[in-house]
């Protein structure tokens, strides 16, 4: 089984206002040749995707973006419907967690448990670059409803858009929930770049914590062997890769990689003699397949 666990959705003639603004500056940011690449995140682009490459689910991941920019309309509330939506047409496929921004106090406990117990969802993204430090024992009691719900957390780690803000992004903010929140499965995204050995390290001391190789696709593209050390050096830490999961961070890089694209970099990764120089395990044929499917569905027990 192949589980994407970073997907984005969003329908065109919802994203309004600020939300607008934010996107054109993704796509400026990302400088894509073919702007639809980013701005086509319908839920028959992404099933297409999957099928070509034999991605049997996906997790979507709505944002509340509210803290950060107008929607023009368009709320939190109705990002997550628009998941929840598409749960509701591909149940099979689709896996949704629920974008909420833990400032909102009650009622962001309120948003979580509607989405899990209306809609299915299955987790909570945490969006830090909004401009929030995820460890504020203030923000427990939506942890604690998480716990109680039985459900994971993604979490945004590293750089983010140019519009966002970086320093609450670290992946050491996550360790503290992590150490006081054991029954909660956390996804540090993006490995936490430029932060890489940090979330490595939190993922290390930390039986919950996992991390995604989501938004690696520059990186893979421009550095090949960037990738392969990354993952080799998490093997050499871990004793195996099974805290990393796959991730697309779709439709963002689909210029760079499709999800198909994306799926045989991981799948065909090589073990190149600088790394072998360098006494970094090779990624072997089981660790690909553990990456691309296994581990999440372990984790989030998909």
């Amino acid at each position: 089984m192949i589980i994407d666990v970073h997907c984005h959705i969003w329908d065109a003639h919802l994203v309004k206002g600020g939300l607008k603004d934010l996107m054109d500056s993704v796509v400026e940011e990302l400088r894509v040749q073919n702007p639809e690449s980013v701005r086509n995140g319908s839920i028959e682009r992404l099933i297409r995707d999957m099928d070509a490459a034999g991605i049997d689910k996906a997790v979507v991941l709505p944002l509340d973006f509210e803290f950060l920019c107008a929607g023009g309309g368009f709320t939190f509330r109705d990002f997550n419907d628009l998941a929840g939506a598409y749960v509701k047409m591909h149940p099979d496929r689709i896996v949704a967690f629920a974008g909420v921004d833990p400032r909102r106090g009650v009622a962001a406990v309120a948003e979580l448990r509607r989405c899990v117990e209306e809609m299915g969802f299955r987790g909570l993204k945490l969006w830090t670059v909004t401009g929030f430090v995820p460890d504020e024992e203030r923000y427990y009691p939506l942890y604690e409803e998480a716990a109680r719900l039985g459900v994971n957390v993604m979490v945004h780690t590293g750089i983010g858009p140019g519009q966002g803000y970086l320093k609450t992004c670290r992946p050491v903010y996550v360790d503290k929930i992590a150490v006081d929140f054991r029954d909660i499965n956390f996804i540090l995204a993006h490995v936490g770049t430029p932060w890489v050995d940090e979330a490595l390290t939190v993922a290390l001391k930390n039986p919950n914590v996992y991390v995604d190789v989501s938004a690696w696709q520059r990186a893979a593209r421009s550095f090949p062997l960037g990738l392969a050390q990354m993952l080799s050096t998490a093997k050499l830490m871990h004793g195996g890769v099974h805290k990393v999961l796959f991730g697309s961070d779709w439709p963002l890089f689909t210029e760079i990689y499709t999800q198909e694209q994306w799926v045989k970099v991981i799948g065909g990764l090589p073990h190149p003699p600088p790394l072998q120089m360098m006494g970094l395990p090779a990624i072997t044929e089981d660790d690909k397949g553990r990456i691309l499917g296994t581990n999440a569905q372990q984790a989030l027990c998909l």
